[in-house]
């Protein structure tokens, strides 16, 4: 016979219900959840206003997933004991998971009357605000549990979360550890260590973590999956990548993230056909794009002969210069073009396209030009026009550059450059991305390439965007070498592509300037890490979109030494070439 049948309530009831109560708390503990509340019943059979009784009721209720109920019984025990801190905490979670926030913080207020370090109070109150969308707020609140309490493993766990969210990687590493330390079974804390892994380019740890959570699992932890195949593919294991978004597509054909993630790794082998379609995800991925609200039917691909069509911008400037080489394809067809996009490409592409109209834009949700253009027949993003018009190698024209620099700027630059002094003049641009970006993998430092600016018979020039000035002068104080930087002509992208023309030569990193160059059908050699975006392609040195760019890769991860001297043997050719 088992301890919860000899109570005996006749003695002394008082004191029996106390004990059936103690039981209850050591079997839910002990997650009996069954047993504890048939004690739990015979405790409020013999003492139905028993505010503990009353509390350990309604808890296991909500365990139970019985709101209504729970939440009686809990209002009944506060009524009965409302000094009791606990139940002012169960009746907030409750409220919390409705988003009856008000009453939710009300309850929390009176817990922290009663208690006022109490650290679950503290992050439930980071739990709300980060609900409401406040997550400065949220951070502050679980900040003020972890004063009370350092190892909550909860309130890290969701500060670490918070983090992510404000893009404070090297934070949200540093808390998501300890989480993990405190509480190495949550699946929160390792899911989030691991994206916090992935966004800090520590993909083998990133990895690690993942395969140990997904390890055994079918259907289950679909998302962990996705955050594995983002790990398989920044690892360079692209086979074990597309295999863990097929799974994921198996039983989520409408995870977002996972069809795009997977065209990413089509597309890099130049499977364009297979990859497009995939890559239309991009937009219904929640978090990564904005909604536009353009009201004109969506372009799939019909005749455009006689039709009018406005091309909306996305992404970045690299994005829209090479998804803006289908626009010649679209006046070809006998289409009025109307062209979104960003403004500091405006002056190029009104010269580049002089029969499309072409709009600044700065990517509202309503853009305010919708005004300007009247009734068009077809609207299309502009990374949907290549699943209609690049859908093989052979769609992509051999074409020596489709931008058009401004002819006096692209002068006044020769003439500045050539004021450099004799010599092969070299734009140079080694940092790229940002710390979401892959920044890590695709940049260099001016030491790094020390061995490409001690060739001779070169006259180097900034093609760097962002503050460089610092780098480069600390580069002439070490290696006495001089690096021409003109922020003017970076600041301005129609001064960018004119001096790009004004060159013989860009070397760069993986970044918006092989776009420029490319689409302005200039030589541009490119120092491609081993895991590249996909654009860049899996192998080869050529890149389909730009005849004019020649890749040199890394064979291995972080190597970058052999890719660095391929370069300067090439460009001690070049230079012997030209006499």
């Amino acid at each position: 016979m088992t301890r919860s049948t000899e109570h005996d309530l006749s003695a002394n009831p008082d004191a029996e219900v106390e004990r059936l109560l103690d039981d209850a708390e050591r079997l839910l503990l002990d997650g009996d959840a069954a047993q504890a509340q048939r004690l739990v019943r015979r405790a409020l059979e013999s003492r139905p206003d028993r505010a503990r009784a009353l509390f350990l009721a309604g808890r296991l209720e909500r365990l139970a997933g019985h709101h209504d109920a729970a939440l009686e019984l809990l209002e009944r025990a506060a009524d009965r004991d409302p000094a009791h801190v606990a139940t002012h905490l169960e009746i907030a979670f409750l409220h919390r998971r409705t988003r009856d926030f008000e009453r939710c913080l009300d309850e929390l207020s009176l817990a922290l009357y009663y208690d006022p370090d109490n650290t679950t109070a503290y992050t439930e109150l980071g739990a709300v605000h980060q609900m409401k969308g406040d997550v400065d707020g949220a951070i502050e609140y679980f900040k003020k549990a972890l004063e009370r309490d350092p190892g909550h493993a909860r309130a890290l766990t969701e500060l670490g979360l918070c983090y992510l969210q404000k893009e404070r990687f090297a934070d949200a590493l540093e808390v998501l550890e300890r989480a993990v330390e405190r509480d190495p079974y949550s699946i929160a804390a390792q899911n989030h260590l691991s994206f916090a892994c992935v966004r800090l380019e520590e993909y083998d740890r990133a990895l690690e973590i993942m395969q140990k959570l997904t390890q055994g699992t079918s259907r289950s932890m679909l998302w962990q999956r996705v955050n594995l195949g983002t790990a398989y593919d920044h690892t360079g294991r692209f086979a074990e990548s597309e295999r863990t978004y097929d799974f994921v597509l198996r039983h989520e054909p409408n995870n977002f993230a996972a069809h795009w993630n997977r065209a990413h790794l089509v597309l890099a082998r130049h499977d364009f056909e297979h990859g497009w379609p995939d890559y239309r995800y991009r937009l219904q991925v929640e978090g990564a794009w904005a909604p536009r609200l353009i009201p004109f039917a969506p372009w799939k691909g019909e005749s455009l002969h006689g039709k009018t069509i406005v091309v909306s911008a996305e992404q970045g400037l690299g994005d829209q210069i090479m998804f803006a080489s289908c626009i010649p394809d679209l006046c070809e067809q006998g289409a009025s073009v109307v062209l979104e996009c960003d403004e500091r490409l405006s002056a190029l592409f009104r010269r580049s396209f002089p029969q499309v109209k072409v709009i600044p834009s700065r990517h509202e949700l309503e853009p305010r030009w919708l005004r300007e253009v009247g009734l068009l027949d077809y609207h299309a993003p502009a990374g949907n026009l290549p699943g209609f018009l690049r859908k093989r190698l052979d769609n992509f024209s051999r074409h020596e550059g489709y931008l058009r620099a401004d002819p006096a700027k692209v002068e006044a630059w020769r003439a500045r450059t050539a004021a450099l002094g004799a010599g092969l003049k070299v734009g140079l641009s080694w940092r790229g991305g940002t710390h979401t970006t892959r920044r890590q993998l695709r940049s260099l430092t001016l030491p790094d390439l020390l061995p490409i600016l001690r060739v001779p018979g070169c006259r180097f020039i900034s093609l760097q965007y962002g503050e460089a000035q610092a780098e480069l002068e600390r580069l002439r104080a070490a290696e006495g070498i001089e690096v021409a930087n003109w922020p003017q002509a970076i600041d301005d992208y129609d001064e960018t592509a004119a001096l790009c023309c004004a060159l013989d030569l860009t070397i760069s990193v993986c970044t918006s300037v092989i776009h420029l160059n490319g689409a302005l059908g200039r030589p541009v050699w490119v120092m491609v890490p081993a895991v590249a975006e996909w654009r860049y392609g899996r192998r080869g040195e050529l890149m389909p979109w730009y005849p004019a760019v020649r890749l040199l890769r890394q064979s291995s991860r972080g190597d970058w030494a052999p890719v660095i001297a391929g370069v300067a043997s090439g460009l001690r050719r070049r230079v012997s070439e030209r006499g």
